[in-house]
This record gives C-alpha cells, structure tokens and sequence, in this order.
C-alpha cells in the first residue's frame, strides 16, 4: 500500500525519512551481496547522500512531539532533494519501493543549467555528453595529437555493464597564464563499454570519433576505447580563457543565481548525548562504506558486514525518538548503538572500537563511561578486516582494472601504480550458495599495463609471478590483461561480503 505523505496525519514525514535511510542499507546490501555483481557506483552514490543528511534525520526526529518530528522530517528531505533532479528521482523511487508518495511533499523538480561561476566570478567548465560538436571544441582548444594517456580505470557494474573513465594530459592550445609543464587534464566517462584495448607503453596520441552510435576514443597507434555513451570535463584552472569558456562566460549570469539548498535544517541545534552517540556512529558506517569511490578501498571496506549490522537503523531510530521521557529516550539510543555492536560480530568489532575510541573523547560524563564499557571486550577480540591471500584461486571473474601512469599535477608528483579487483570464489566450496569475494592486488611503478575488454568476459585464470607478498607481474586471461613492475610492492587483500561472524 502506497502512503501518500501530506494526507494521512502527523509524523509521515519522518517515517518516510526513516524509510528512506533503511532503503539505503538495503540497495547498499544488495549492491555489494556478491562479488560477481558487485556495484560500486550504487554504493558510492547511496552512502554520499547520508555524508550531510545523517545528523539532519536524527535532529528530525529527535523532536519531542509528532507534529514536531513531521514538520522537521519534511524540512529534512527539501533539503536533502534539492541537491539536483538525480537525486530527487532517486529519493521519490526508493521512498515509493518502501511504501511511500513523496511527490505531495517535495518541490517540483527544477532543472540545472550546470553553468557555475566561482567566488572571483571565473567561470567552471561544466560536464557536458561528448558529442561532434563538443569534441570539435575540444580538438581547438587543446592538443591532442601530442596528448597522453594519465589513468584509465575499466569496471563491471551490476552483473554485466562495463564502463570506462579516461584521463588524458594534453596542452592547451589557447594563452594563458598557466606554466608551460603544466598540462589540463580531460577526464572522460564512458558508458556500455563494448570494446577496449589499451597498452601503457603505446599512450601518447588521442582521437575521438563517431559512427555506427557509438563513441570511439582513439589512443596511440593501437589502442581503442568504444563505448555508447560518454561525458567529458575539461579539468583545467585556465579553461575559462579556452575558446569554449569565453564562449559560456558571455552567456552565464554574472550574478549569482538563487539556489533551494542552503544550510542543513536545524544544523545548529545540539543532540542529546544518546542521539548524537548513535547519529556519530551511524554517520561513521556512512562514510566508511563511501570509500569505495577510492577503487582500490573496494575490496577493503566491509559494507555488506556495515549494511547488516546497521539494517533496520531507521525504523528503530524513529522507535527510539518517540519515548517522551527523556531518560527512556536516552536508554533506547543506548541500547540502539549496543545493538549494532553485536550484530556487527567479530568481524566488525575493530571497526566499532575505533569508532567509539574516536566517540570517547566528545561525550562526557555518564555516557563516556557507557562508551568506554563497550570498547575492553571488542578489543581483546578484535583481527583485521581482510587478511593476505597466500594465492588467487584458479578461477576468477576481473571486475576492476586501473592505471595510472606516474605524472606530477599542480607541482606534486604521483606514484604511478596498476591495480585489479577480482571476484574470487570462498576458500570452503562446502557451501555452493556462499556469496564469492573481492580480491585486490596493486602494483607500484608498474613497468607496463595491458588491458583488453576480453579480460573481463567470464572467469579468468590469474598467473602470477614472484611470491605471494612479492608479486612482480599477474597474467590475466591469456594476456587479455598484463600488467607487471620492476619491483614489488603490492598489497593484496581479500575482503568478504557475506555475512559478519
């Protein structure tokens, strides 16, 4: 049964909030249940919206009335949909999933012109679909016969969509006050990824054409990138003397345009010492899961574990809030941030006893002591999340490869490095329906990448060269990826997805 917010009575607001944030954990869980389907643009994008919107849920529904709690939640969730259409769509489509209209409740969707003027009044280069027109624009401002190849990163999101991000260093071709060494970065993505070779030592040289609908990114002789859709962004400090920024600088406003989202609600108002110990944690698991945006985190953090131990947070947070007595209230949150410790298990317990360590030192009396008592036992018991593989099993799915090339930005040099995240079965094949796990292995100052789309077609069978804690090369595919390093230096971790204990 749809609920309609806005005409049922008090206090729908903040159940829709808090349906919001358990259909969070849920699409989180969902995107990181198996490695096979693991979809780490989901978990990025879901877990970022709860970075500036975990503590404003919390100080909603930590009014004292219903009609309190309704009136901060629909202010909460303005604020939180106002931050652009993709957003909003996505709040209206998981709110609708968990049984909620939340159409009656928010703006009307108000489009953005992406056109951006900064506080001296220079004008952004803004992220815009490669078309014939862009790219003609581009090839004007900026030399891409001599350009080179920074990172590429390939991934499998969901099931079977492969997608591509490309950087490439090239000079520009207009004035500016830029050093001459310091080259503009253009960063492009690329979605449904249909054909791809790319060989570090073949990177200088970038094309881009059109046909058949499709995008074809030309790099060196032989390399190829296809895909059907692509944006791009001009990463430049000087893009605003290119031709294409004099051109949008005479048709974007001089005066700063009004803007829906301003200030979180109720930013300023404290919490209750069992509220804030709860919204600190939750917002710790927040932004713990969100470093998977890092890819070489993807196969370290412990979301699934996080989603598990963390489902439900939103109906039992609006549970705890609805205690009119203020010590209940206080009991409630209490036993709340208990109940997530122990679902966490052994498996999270390092990552609880950091958390609350950090959370020791801001609270006080009675509830630093309350803190302090749950950290002794997770201590005495705690191990790493993720531990070394002695050695990659025969079979294997590819779900990430990236390089990037050493390179020094701004006046600070980058370490180049090579890295691949593989879907790896469990150690124990007693179980057949166990959830496979990521594996990742990077290599510093990689001598030489080579990557193909063929590599990630199916299970693969890695070969690899030096021991286990001193990989040199990896061998994936029958050379469907290559990549290896004078040195080693790697770090290979394996990090499960199933379920904490």
């Amino acid at each position: 049964m749809m609920i309609c917010v806005g005409m049922t009575g008090n206090a729908v607001a903040a159940s829709a909030l808090a349906a919001l944030l358990d259909r969070s954990l849920a699409q989180i869980a969902e995107a990181s249940a198996d490695a096979r389907t693991y979809d780490r643009q989901t978990i990025h994008t879901v877990s970022d919206v709860w970075d500036n919107n975990t503590f404003p849920l919390f100080r909603a529904l930590a009014a004292r009335t219903s009609w309190g709690r309704d009136r901060r939640a629909r202010a909460a969730l303005e604020w939180m949909a106002a931050l652009g259409v993709k957003r909003r769509t996505w709040m209206v489509e998981q709110s609708a999933i968990a049984g909620y209209d939340l159409e009656p409740l928010l703006p009307a969707p108000m489009e953005t012109d992406h056109h951006h003027r900064d506080r001296r009044g220079v004008v952004w280069a803004p992220t815009v679909a490669l078309t014939t027109e862009v790219a003609v624009g581009i090839g004007v401002d900026y030399d891409l016969a001599a350009a080179e190849v920074r990172s590429l990163l390939l991934e499998r999101i969901g099931g079977t969509r492969l997608t591509g991000t490309l950087a490439v260093a090239a000079r520009r071709r207009y004035a500016s006050e830029r050093p001459a060494n310091d080259l503009a970065e253009l960063w492009l993505w690329l979605d449904e990824v249909t054909d791809t070779h790319f060989d570090s030592r073949d990177a200088s040289g970038i094309t881009i054409g059109f046909g058949t609908g499709q995008i074809a990114i030309g790099m060196g002789k032989r390399g190829i990138l296809r895909a059907t859709r692509a944006t791009i962004h001009p990463n430049d400090l000087a893009w605003h003397l290119s031709a294409a920024g004099r051109a949008l600088d005479a048709r974007t406003p001089t005066d700063p345009r009004p803007s829906r989202r301003t200030s979180s609600p109720r930013r300023q108002e404290p919490l209750d010492d069992g509220p804030f110990a709860a919204a600190t944690i939750l917002h710790q698991a927040m932004l713990e899961i969100r470093m998977v945006r890092y890819a070489h985190h993807a196969g370290q953090s412990p979301v699934r574990p996080l989603c598990l131990a963390f489902a439900g947070a939103g109906e039992s947070i609006l549970a705890a809030s609805a205690h009119r007595r203020a010590s209940r209230r206080e009991e409630a949150f209490r036993r709340l941030v208990e109940d997530w410790v122990r679902k966490g298990g052994p498996e999270l317990s390092p990552w609880f006893a950091g958390r609350l360590c950090d959370l020791a030192g801001e609270v006080h009396g009675t509830t630093q002591e309350w803190v302090n008592s749950l950290m002794p036992p997770m201590k005495r018991d705690s191990e790493p999340v993720g531990w070394p593989v002695p050695d990659l099993p025969a079979v294997s799915e590819l779900r990430l490869a990236k390089y990037v090339a050493a390179h020094t930005r701004h006046e600070h040099p980058h370490v180049g490095s090579a890295l691949v995240q593989l879907a790896v079965p469990p150690r124990s094949l007693a179980e057949r329906d166990e959830v496979w796990d990521l594996c990742g292995l990077e290599l510093k100052s990689p001598q030489h990448f080579q990557v193909s789309d063929t590599a990630f077609h199916g299970a693969t069978d890695p070969q690899l060269t030096g021991a286990p804690e001193a990989v040199r090369s990896l061998s994936l595919s029958g050379g469907g990826l290559t990549m290896s390093a004078d040195e080693a230096g790697t770090r290979e971790k394996r990090a499960g997805q199933g379920q904490p204990g």
